[in-house]
């Protein structure tokens, strides 16, 4: 039976991995328009045992977050909250961001979260333990918008989005300036522990973040013994620019005869954004020879 994997991640990312402003239109609308759509979300099982998946923030990144069914809501580390211009809304506990976008093209609008950094993230992060850097978490009240599968011996989770919206985190009863409740503020004091520690035991050395190519298909696991077949092609994207079509087929990419998804993934797993890609395909009785420029995807 042949199984299809939409958003691949290496260069297969569909839908919002460009890197641009949400559109001026209405928040559950455009939500509304991935309910029941299934997406390849790539992740990362760090030395930890830490599951990590690569997120833009209103169009910037990609970011490492956590996803962490334990935590209450989004949490974005300060410091990534700096790089990308996120502040709390005037006079609220929350901060609002205007655009999620998750690597395999899942995408949420006008979720709140909270500019914090958790003891989970400065203790982690000040040991270098993932062996990444963890720039936010993603807890309840982002994960209940979709259904999770994780099979552990794939690269890729599958989240489908639901037709649920989690109701807003609940803002602690405080007055303007008196920061977080108690109880918060005690759990991340452990934070500045974690950086003692990390001063007396060292750092473990961390991986750079470097965004991959992108060229915006979807293909289709061939049956055994057949072929790659492209199912679906991005409007605007590289793949759509050098002319490829749903129903091609590919034979040869980067010099290399591909006969799975898994030999795609590998013959790209260093192409980067503007690197020149060569592609073999057969459409109907011809072959055709195609060159790709790679954009930038997460």
């Amino acid at each position: 039976m042949n199984r299809r994997l939409p958003h691949l991640g290496l260069f297969l990312a569909l839908a919002s991995l460009a890197p641009s402003s949400p559109p001026a239109s209405d928040a559950n609308q455009d939500q509304g328009r991935q309910v029941g759509q299934s997406f390849q979300v790539p992740y990362r099982l760090t030395d930890t045992n830490h599951f990590l998946v690569r997120v833009r923030i209103n169009g910037k990144g990609p970011f490492n977050f956590l996803v962490d069914t334990g935590a209450p809501a989004l949490y974005v580390a300060t410091e990534t909250a700096r790089k990308v211009g996120l502040k709390p809304d005037k006079g609220s506990f929350w901060a609002t961001v205007d655009r999620l976008d998750f690597e395999g093209g899942a995408r949420l609008s006008k979720i709140k979260g909270r500019v914090e950094d958790p003891f989970q993230l400065v203790g982690m992060n000040a040991l270098g333990l993932p062996g990444a850097s963890i720039d936010g978490i993603l807890g309840f009240t982002i994960l209940a918008r979709f259904r999770l599968e994780l099979d552990p011996t794939r690269d890729r989770m599958t989240w489908t989005r639901l037709d649920y919206e989690p109701r807003d985190p609940v803002v602690p009863d405080r007055r303007p300036g008196e920061g977080p409740p108690a109880e918060v503020q005690a759990m991340n004091m452990l934070g500045p522990v974690a950086k003692f520690a990390a001063a007396l035991v060292g750092k473990q050395p961390e991986e750079e973040l470097h965004p991959r190519g992108y060229f915006g298909l979807e293909l289709e696991e061939p049956a055994e013994g057949g072929v790659v077949r492209v199912t679906r092609v991005l409007a605007g994207s590289p793949a759509a620019d050098a002319g490829v079509k749903p129903g091609d087929q590919i034979l040869r990419l980067h010099d290399r005869t591909v006969k799975s998804l898994k030999a795609i993934r590998e013959a790209v797993a260093e192409v980067k954004p503007k690197d020149r890609v060569d592609l073999s395909i057969k459409r109907g009785s011809e072959t055709q020879e195609l060159t790709l420029t790679a954009g930038e995807g997460f």
